[in-house]
């Protein structure tokens, strides 16, 4: 019996154990091997739909399901204490949960994803709101919706999180909003990001500079948060600079899972060391990781791992089953960019080939808000 661990339930996690097990259907059946996801949750949720909520484009009850739902049934489950894993032991092929039990595993798919943290920065958990989990999603929406007048600052504590675009999508959503109400007149919104440009990659960074300008938004960049004064409404970057705020929505610091760190895997802000083609955990032959949890220098998004989740798939089978070659990944990205509350653009690219975003509209929008509907019913179940 061949044992594939999947650790994390999140996007990727549920994806990559999909397929696996029907690339894997007649070996589960016979009883040579068998595909377990364990997670403390029982639940999945959606996270590109929190931006949604925040804007309140989507209703909060629709960005989560239990996870049985969505995993393929030949693929076990354990969640609770019994699949909150606690330890990593590479060297016996052992997995440790917090009920006190051991999992054995010939190959393991880490996907334990990205990890918010607060209290990081001074001030932050008080001072700011955000969008990047479902409960302040929802408090965020009903600040927005009562918001009359003053300065919003939308800003990114912090390199690198999930969802990469999405600081330039709530920017340009607020900005809609607040013009279909018509009280935009009466709102200032600055953007702040801590990098030299408005985002990381040229083509994008070019684009959104120009809808920025157009639009009235105030560019503060190389501005890497600091500290938050949530009685004083300011915000001060590490480069000296201080902004007051009537509102603040900023991007909150991450890390990977701290398990990785805990069991040796990861770097100084638990990264897994990645080969960003293989998708092996560097040093180890029978470890992969995916999705948000790697040090790749790509984007954290859900397709990321999506397309990561075929290759993983793919060379797990081809090791148990002893045919077909492997695969490697070519570093494939698309991500929808809404541009505002009825319109947008994408970007699709990999390592060799950089994304030249078309020109926003509402057929991309449309389109985005289709696949969100569509994620439930066919691609978390995902087919091969």
């Amino acid at each position: 019996m061949k044992n594939v661990l999947v650790a994390g339930g999140g996007l990727g996690g549920t994806i990559v154990a999909n397929r696996i097990a029907q690339r894997l259907s007649n070996e589960i059946e016979n009883g040579e091997a068998s595909v377990t996801v364990l997670d403390k949750s029982d639940r999945h949720f959606y996270q590109p739909g929190f931006l949604l909520v925040a804007m309140g484009a989507m209703e909060p009850q629709d960005t989560h399901i239990s996870e049985r739902t969505v995993l393929d049934k030949r693929v076990k489950l354990v969640t609770g204490d019994n699949g909150t894993i606690t330890k990593i032991d590479a060297d016996n092929r052992s997995l440790q949960t917090a009920d006190g039990k051991s999992h054995k595993y010939d190959h393991l798919v880490l996907s334990t994803g990205s990890h918010l943290q607060f209290d990081e920065i001074p001030g932050f958990a008080q001072g700011a709101d955000t969008f990047f989990n479902l409960e302040k999603a929802k408090e965020m929406w009903t600040k927005v919706q009562s918001f009359q007048a003053g300065k919003i600052v939308v800003d990114t504590a912090m390199l690198p999180h999930k969802c990469p675009v999405a600081p330039l999508e709530i920017t340009l959503m607020l900005d809609d909003y607040y013009r279909k109400k018509g009280i935009r007149d009466k709102v200032q919104i600055d953007y702040c990001y801590p990098t030299p440009t408005v985002f990381g990659i040229p083509n994008v960074a070019k684009m959104m500079t120009k809808i920025f300008g157009e639009r009235g938004i105030n560019i503060h960049t190389q501005f890497t948060l600091a500290s938050v004064d949530g009685g004083a409404k300011k915000i001060t970057s590490k480069e000296g600079e201080t902004l007051d705020y009537d509102m603040l929505v900023s991007v909150p610091p991450h890390k990977g899972a701290q398990v990785i760190g805990d069991s040796g895997l990861g770097d100084r802000r638990n990264w897994v060391s990645t080969d960003k083609f293989s998708l092996l955990v560097k040093g180890h032959d029978d470890i992969h990781a995916m999705g948000d949890t790697t040090d790749i220098a790509i984007s954290k998004a859900g397709s990321t791992a999506d397309y990561e989740s075929y290759v993983v798939s793919h060379n797990v089978a081809a090791d148990i089953t002893g045919s077909g070659g492997k695969k490697n990944y070519p570093g494939s990205v698309f991500c929808f960019i809404a541009t505002g509350m009825d319109q947008a653009t994408y970007i699709k690219f990999d390592y060799n080939h950089p994304p030249v975003p078309p020109t926003p509209s509402q057929i991309y929008w449309w389109s985005k808000l289709a696949y969100n509907k569509l994620y439930w019913s066919v691609h978390a179940r995902t087919m091969i």
